[in-house]
């Protein structure tokens, strides 16, 4: 099943931005190419830095589809779909770091949950705009989500200090490692990025050039995973939401491809 996006954006609060998606088995155009606005945001939930204790305000497919927006989620300038993460938030009692991303859903409802085998792909076209923290800045903007373990596989980060991309890979939670990509992508640089866990390999890419692979374990393999994207910074912290922009990363255009 290709959920590529080729349907409209989430505009201001109220407006009908509509979105649809097509059905066969290669990437949609719209997503591949990234053009602006092609987001399919049926089958996705965002999670935003603001909620209560240690529960975040999720924003579901149907509310995205009516054009939810406000200063963590709204359109640039140029069409494309800003996260803003601020320097502190609320968060899940399981992570230190506030956020403003977006998870995987089903597009018959409900949390996707897939298996590694098959073609399972997401590509995402963006930039990253501002990135808090200084010289130690590091903010996700990808990643392949163990589902019943709730850890992720991998992570797919931009750090300030390297200029550029680096993966964290982990099996157990606490035991990962992280490996610099070695691929240098200026603030406000338009890349594409691609993770990929199909037939049990998990594949890393950026702008066309395959910079990571690996096949986890057997017990690994035979979990479920899930797609996020967004803004997730590793300096940002849990504490009372702030709406001063600390860390933004523009998303134009995200294909996802099950088949």
């Amino acid at each position: 099943m290709n959920t590529s996006g080729a349907g409209g954006s989430a505009g201001s609060s109220g407006s009908g931005g509509a979105a649809g998606g097509t059905s066969g088995d290669s990437a949609g155009a719209a997503g591949e190419n990234g053009a602006p606005g092609s987001i399919d945001y049926s089958i996705w939930q965002l999670q935003l830095p603001i909620g209560s204790g240690t529960s975040p305000t999720t924003v579901s497919p149907a509310q995205l589809l009516a054009g939810f927006s406000d200063e963590y989620f709204y359109l640039a300038p140029d069409g494309g779909q800003i996260f803003m993460d601020p320097a502190s938030g609320v968060t899940t009692s399981g992570s230190q770091h506030c956020r403003s991303e977006m998870r995987e859903m089903k597009a018959t409802g409900g949390p996707a949950a897939w298996p590694s085998s098959g073609t399972n792909k997401l590509t995402v076209t963006g930039k990253v705009l501002q990135v808090g923290g200084g010289t130690k800045g590091h903010v996700t903007v990808g990643q392949v989500f163990n589902s019943p373990d709730s850890i992720p596989l991998c992570e797919l980060g931009y750090s300030t200090s390297r200029g550029g991309f680096d993966l964290l890979y982990e099996e157990a939670k606490g035991g990962g490692s992280t490996v610099d990509l070695k691929t240098k992508v200026a603030l406000n640089t338009p890349y594409t990025f691609t993770l990929e866990l199909s037939n049990g390999v998990l594949q890393v890419s950026v702008n066309g050039t395959q910079l990571y692979t690996h096949t986890p374990s057997a017990g690994i393999v035979a979990k479920t995973f899930y797609f996020k994207f967004g803004n997730y910074d590793q300096t940002a912290s849990a504490g009372p939401a702030s709406t001063t922009p600390y860390t933004i990363v523009e998303a134009s255009g995200v294909d996802v491809l099950h088949r």
